[in-house]
């Protein structure tokens, strides 16, 4: 066997444990190519017609994938919003522009291509994707940083007691700057480490910058004089365990107050 048979076999092994890949799709951004590629990592394919279905049958069925491919960029983001309370369930969305990316990632989604991708690119990105998903359930436990819980048992943060509602792509990013507490992780190796997919370093601030300021909001970290989430100017980001800095701490003075900026 060639090395480039070699590696297309294992691209078309199906992933263990994928089920059901509920798709909502217009066929100008959904080509027969990328309904293949889904079918090809084992998944089968449920469309649905209207957003109230789709949301319906991911209630009442196990969904390993929610695909979202439609012409209005607007309908993706509220589609992703309304998802979010399927927290287990990866969102992945096809967008007919780029510049639609933050607003569809700001509103849930866990991953996005631009329409016309190489079916080979998104059948990488989507086996990363359910790979990920795989990993998050195999470790157990909690952290737990003053006011904030994390369960990675159920996939739930509180803090005080209450709920925080986040996205799977927000508590992946949110255990590993857990995991890694009171040290600074750039953009680029958490995007990594969340994704199991190499960024390029623009690529990988622009993505962390929308899920790190979703979190900070979540967590009400702007208006906090102690925030969980600090973000180290010209390093990347870091969950702070303390509930304030020592005097004279060098960390001080490349703390960003109000987070990422939107620009």
């Amino acid at each position: 066997m060639t090395a480039k048979a070699s590696v297309e076999a294992q691209a078309a092994r199906p992933v263990v444990g994928a089920k059901t890949a509920y798709v909502l799709a217009d066929p100008d951004l959904w080509p027969p190519a990328l309904e293949a590629a889904l079918h090809g990592l084992g998944l089968s394919v449920t469309s649905s017609t209207e957003l109230h279905e789709l949301f319906d049958a991911c209630r009442s069925d196990s969904a390993s994938l929610l695909v979202l491919a439609k012409p209005n960029p607007r309908f993706a983001v509220r589609a992703c919003r309304a998802m979010r309370g399927l927290q287990g369930v990866p969102i992945f969305v096809v967008i007919p522009r780029e510049a639609d990316l933050i607003p569809v990632l700001d509103a849930g989604a866990d991953d996005v291509v631009v329409a016309r991708v190489d079916p080979a690119i998104f059948t990488a990105r989507i086996r990363a994707l359910l790979r990920r998903v795989q990993h998050s359930g195999r470790s157990g436990g909690v952290f737990r940083v003053r006011d904030l819980e994390i369960d990675l048992d159920t996939c739930q943060v509180t803090l005080a007691g209450g709920v925080v509602p986040l996205t799977p792509t927000e508590f992946r990013i949110l255990t590993v700057l857990a995991d890694r507490m009171g040290r600074v992780v750039d953009a680029r190796t958490l995007l990594s480490a969340v994704h199991q997919h190499d960024y390029s370093e623009r690529d990988a601030q622009n993505l962390v910058k929308v899920h790190i300021a979703n979190l900070r909001r979540k967590l009400h970290d702007s208006r906090s004089q102690n925030p969980y989430i600090l973000c180290v100017r010209g390093f990347g980001y870091m969950l702070e365990r303390r509930s304030e800095l020592r005097p004279g701490d060098p960390l001080a003075e490349l703390i960003e107050a109000d987070g990422p900026s939107s620009s």
